[in-house]
């Protein structure tokens, strides 16, 4: 079988001129493998696979055989860095010292750079194998939730029974001067000139006009029987004046239940600078391309979805974070990629303050969440895959938890943007996958 590319020679292969500096040859060779990686082409026929499977081997090929002869046509200069080497030392370093997903995590990066590096592939399917049980450990989110609402119910109980109180002594210290006889304040003026044995029983009718407010202390002997005859009618009504009604409906505002701090272990962080292993290519109204620490994907009106997407390298389960800044319609994370048509999507719309999760199948989408929320300039966006179940927060905030078996849960991921009626560029940084604890 004869190729298109078979009579290239290597510096046509990666698409330069003959004489480029090492520095374009490697930015070549890296555009040239993510273009005909096999991960890209999973969803393709077996054909699309087997050209994109000898287009690959070819441009590595092309790149060692360019490297080599760059090396030996300079060799006053430094031994250039034999990236794939030093990534696998290191993994090796990782599995000796018992750092088994750090170890997994490099040799997955050095997988997308060259699938066929020594052992590579079957270190990794050994070390995949050991982390295919489900994580055991419960979400702490029930349990805080629990502890808080019964917090909030505890402080609102108290309140109220100190409401009630107060109105009961206040009902008690009314009845209590209605119950005085009326000759009690003309006596206030003579108590000054009336000697105090004399005048014993006098001193509660003294300081009615002044100390109103100590006969909730003083009448506890006297008023003993007063309680059943203080008006338990009158009061009981009072509690449905209190705020329980109105106050009831505050816990689920309180933004506390439903913010949750990240945590696990950062297994992968993306480095979105020059040498990036994100993509960097354009097409018809589209472009996709890593600099200065962030990954911008941006989409004519009316192209639909634009995305790039890697693999995780511990498997479907796993914690996906990014800071998203979106100009036009949509943009966001791409979950569950099974193909270019069979994905999981989680965008927002800050000019619409909306949020929303489909899934596409082919030509037909299936909403499964959406709504409204407050969002600013740069948005923290997060989602935790775990077996069918994806909780979707928004600055730490969860928002929904959808279940959903189709598509199946995968480790390939990626970023989107959506451009529907006006043009759209979405701009990603700070983008990390973390192990569930």
């Amino acid at each position: 079988m004869n190729d298109d590319f078979e009579q290239l020679d290597d510096y046509a292969i990666l698409g330069i001129r003959p004489g480029a500096s090492f520095a374009d040859i490697k930015q070549a060779y890296l555009k040239q493998i993510s273009l005909y990686h096999p991960d890209r082409y999973a969803g393709a026929s077996a054909a699309e696979q087997e050209y994109a499977a000898r287009r690959a081997r070819r441009i590595n090929q092309a790149y060692q055989n360019l490297r080599r002869r760059r090396s030996s046509m300079a060799p006053a200069t430094p031994v250039q860095r034999d990236y794939q080497a030093e990534l696998y030392a290191q993994a090796q370093v990782h599995l000796a010292a018992g750092r088994r997903l750090q170890a997994l995590a490099t040799l997955r990066e050095l997988q997308r750079i060259n699938p066929w590096y020594r052992d590579c592939a079957a270190l990794i399917a050994e070390l995949e194998a050991e982390y295919q049980t489900p994580a055991t450990a419960a979400e702490p989110t029930i349990s805080r939730r629990t502890l808080l609402t019964a917090a909030v119910g505890g402080l609102t109980l108290t309140f109220l029974g100190w409401y009630g109180w107060r109105q009961l002594q206040g009902a008690m210290t009314v009845q209590e001067i209605d119950n005085r006889p009326p000759t009690a304040p003309p006596t206030a003026p003579t108590p000054p000139a009336v000697p105090s044995p004399t005048t014993a029983p006098t001193p509660p009718a003294v300081p009615s006009p002044t100390t109103a407010p100590t006969p909730p202390a003083a009448p506890s002997p006297t008023t003993a029987p007063t309680p059943p005859a203080a008006p338990s009618p009158t009061t009981a009504p009072t509690p449905p004046t209190a705020p329980s009604p109105t106050t009831a409906p505050t816990p689920p505002a309180a933004p506390s239940p439903t913010t949750i701090t990240a945590s696990g272990p950062i297994i992968y962080q993306a480095d979105f600078g020059p040498n990036s292993d994100w993509p960097t290519t354009s097409g018809n109204g589209w472009s996709v391309s890593a600099s200065n620490g962030a990954y911008r994907i941006q989409a004519n009106a009316g192209i639909g979805d634009i995305w790039a997407f890697r693999t995780s390298p511990i498997g479907a389960d796993m914690m996906i974070e990014v800071e998203a800044s979106v100009i036009g319609d949509w943009g966001g994370l791409m979950l569950r990629f099974n193909g270019p048509q069979r994905y999981v999507s989680f965008v927002i719309n800050p000019a619409s303050g909306q949020f929303r999760c489909d899934e596409r199948n082919g030509e037909q989408r299936t909403l499964l969440a959406e709504g409204a929320i407050i969002l600013a300039e740069r948005t923290r966006l997060s989602a935790r895959l775990e077996g069918q179940s994806i909780e979707l927060r928004i600055n730490d905030q969860v928002v929904s938890i959808v279940t959903s078996a189709t598509p199946p849960p995968d480790a390939r991921y990626g970023l989107l943007a959506r451009a529907g009626q006006n043009a759209t560029t979405a701009t990603f940084s700070n983008l990390v996958i973390r192990a569930l604890r």
